[in-house]
């Protein structure tokens, strides 16, 4: 299991969901615990750390 600091998640950058999907990180929050981010239908939402499973690669896709 990768732990991940969600301290150093920068916004544009993409985070693999538990859920399957992906979401863009449109700002950290900067508590550790919650990002705030753009999901696949367009629409910002508050994602809980547990709700992320990682990074998506840059070079992915």
């Amino acid at each position: 299991m990768t732990i991940l600091n969600l301290l150093a998640i920068e916004p544009g950058q993409v985070v693999r969901l538990k859920s399957g999907g992906t979401a863009e990180v449109t700002e950290n929050i900067g508590d550790g615990i919650w990002l705030k981010a753009r999901m696949a239908d367009g629409e910002e939402d508050l994602l809980f750390c547990e709700d992320i499973a990682g990074l998506e690669d840059k070079d992915a896709g």
